[in-house]
């Protein structure tokens, strides 16, 4: 697999990012009444975490998914700084920092009840550097010879103008990819670069755009650039030369979405670093940021964690939504889609040769088998004989089936009204008349082929349960 190959090369691949460098802190206390001075909560305080933020983030996402990361940036000689430098010596992140800040960028978050946020406190100046430090930032950054470059602008004055310009000339002639994580005001500086990932506010703020597709292409072709929308609960969407992939999000629970942004091009730098193009990049992103936003505060994504949610994404059983996403993706890449169903109980020499003659009609075989209730119906009360889990668990460990899904009904109409599967395999003991003859107009009426694939001569599972019985 293309993406586990990718994600074991992550500790090769060096990233650098530059940016807006801040500390976020966050005070969590207990709240149960308000003040008598005025009509704000009282929080008692429990405990105070501090936190990577801003291009620190990013940085630090970049060290958790196990590969190499560089943060290169502006901070200040005070007790923020020093406790972000500290933090930074914790997560082996190596760093170039100048201290040309009075104050360090500080956000100190405060939430009562664990999860309940009543404020935020910042802290910060605008960064002014000289032109002699912008240009000992751009030489530190192409002196380490990085794989990617990420630019984590979070309009704090760190990636001027005239900084971007020397950065992307540079990029240029070292062949070095740009991505940019951006702020509206800050547009025009990003023209150009390799990414540019936005969330919906600012894609909106940058292009005036109505929705997805309106943002994504009218900033493609202003800024000559490829570009990830991020969308929140509604997932991602690449826009990418002439073509467009909407990705939907992987997210079970949106806990904070906080520093989702920041995990988004950490994940796709470290993708695109390790060989995979930019849609697999942008797929085990969106991954990324599922993972982050069920979590907590400003949080990252292990490489561990990661893995398991591509196992997760790779079982062979499906629900019906996975199941049309699939379908799309299909038609969208011109590849045939095969559907078959069945009760599939007790699984023989005639299921396997079946599966593998209707695998070999398309490029997805995706095989729907009887629910237990639906299986009683047809079958009888002493039917299935393994349950409607073993069976697709038995189905999905066979090479040549690519998805399992259970369904409830007794005839699969539904599913080849909705899917329409290009090529619909039944058994040989079938012929065009003696299917389900919705079924039949189904298929036909939207152009799609009904294949007849003959049985195994004595291979059946009524044929094995009577040898079983007249067995025992």
């Amino acid at each position: 697999m293309d993406f586990k190959r990718a994600i074991s090369d992550f500790p090769n691949k060096t990233i650098a990012v530059i940016g807006d460098i801040m500390l976020d802190s966050y005070l969590y206390g207990n709240c149960d009444r308000l003040s008598p001075e005025a009509p704000v909560p009282i929080i008692r305080k429990d405990s105070l975490i501090h936190e990577l933020g801003g291009a620190a983030n990013v940085a630090a996402n970049i060290s958790s998914l196990g590969g190499k990361a560089y943060l290169l940036g502006y901070y200040a000689l005070d007790e923020a700084g020093k406790i972000l430098t500290n933090k930074l010596n914790e997560k082996n992140i190596d760093y170039r920092l100048f201290p040309v800040l009075n104050e360090t960028t500080h956000k100190t978050r405060i939430i009562g009840n664990k999860k309940q946020q009543i404020c935020r406190i910042d802290e910060e100046e605008r960064a002014n550097a000289s032109q002699d430090i912008e240009e000992k930032l751009v030489e530190e950054i192409f002196a380490l010879n990085p794989d990617i470059i990420i630019a984590s602008d979070y309009a704090k004055g760190t990636l001027s103008a005239n900084l971007f310009l020397e950065m992307k000339a540079k990029a240029r002639r070292k062949d070095k990819r740009i991505i940019v994580d951006p702020r509206p005001q800050n547009k025009l500086n990003y023209n150009n670069v390799f990414l540019i990932t936005p969330n919906t506010k600012e894609g909106i703020e940058m292009s005036n755009g109505r929705n997805a597709e309106e943002i994504g292409k009218i900033l493609q072709k202003e800024l000559n650039s490829n570009i990830l929308l991020t969308r929140g609960e509604e997932g991602m969407t690449l826009f990418e030369k002439e073509k467009i992939y909407h990705l939907p999000t992987k997210a079970r629970e949106v806990y904070d979405v906080t520093g989702a942004g920041d995990s988004v091009v950490a994940a796709v730098a470290l993708s695109l670093a390790s060989g995979l193009n930019l849609e697999k990049s942008s797929f085990l992103a969106n991954h990324v940021a599922g993972i982050v936003v069920g979590k907590p505060g400003t949080a990252t994504a292990s490489r561990r964690e990661l893995e398991q949610a591509l196992e997760i994404e790779y079982s062979k059983i499906k629900n019906y939504d996975e199941l049309k996403l699939i379908r799309e993706d299909c038609k969208r890449k011109g590849k045939r889609f095969v559907w078959t169903n069945g009760c599939f109980d007790l699984l023989h020499l005639g299921h396997v040769r079946y599966l593998n003659e209707a695998s070999k009609l398309g490029d997805y075989l995706a095989v729907g088998i009887n629910s237990d209730c639906s299986v009683k119906a047809l079958k009888g009360m002493n039917r299935p004989i393994n349950s409607e889990v073993d069976r697709a668990e038995v189905l999905s460990s066979l090479g040549q089936v690519d998805g399992v899904y259970i369904f409830p009904e007794l005839s699969v109409e539904k599913y080849l009204s909705e899917l329409q599967p290009d090529v619909f395999v039944k058994g040989g003991d079938y012929n065009l008349n003696s299917i389900n003859q919705n079924e039949r107009r189904i298929i036909e009426g939207y152009g799609g082929k009904i294949a007849l694939i003959p049985i195994t001569q004595g291979k059946s599972t009524s044929n094995l349960i009577e040898r079983i019985k007249n067995s025992s």
